[in-house]
């Protein structure tokens, strides 16, 4: 029983950091998600970890959110298996530490509408 509830306690430690200092990112800033927005340099010196969000505001006629792997982001290119988002106030929460990558399909080619980061564990 002692040992049951040492290890709830480690696991929380583990976890409840994420929870507690996640930060909510706004990705393009005052701009939201747009063809005009610099998301090299939006995303430059933010460190982003394992429990923040970001939060993508577009106007949901123009734009969309598709999580993609590397090669999708090269290419500009959504599989079957890509996360699609078409809200126009998408919140998507990092699970996992490495490298994220977003595009959206309609303008990732010639506006160069993509966005990567990489996730940290707190």
């Amino acid at each position: 029983m002692v040992r049951m509830i040492g290890l709830t306690i480690g696991i929380a430690f583990l976890v409840l950091p994420a929870l507690v200092f996640a930060k909510e990112y706004v990705v393009g800033a005052e701009a939201g998600r747009d063809s005009e927005v610099d998301y090299y340099a939006w995303a430059d010196g933010k460190t982003f970890y394992v429990g923040d969000v970001l939060v993508f505001n577009y106007s949901q006629d123009e734009h969309n959110v598709i999580v993609v792997n590397a090669t999708g982001y090269d290419k500009c290119l959504a599989s079957s298996n890509s996360g699609a988002f078409y809200s126009g106030n998408d919140k998507i929460t990092s699970t996992t530490p490495g490298n994220k990558y977003y595009i959206c399909q309609w303008h990732c080619d010639y506006s160069d509408q993509k966005l990567m980061i990489t996730v940290l564990r707190p």
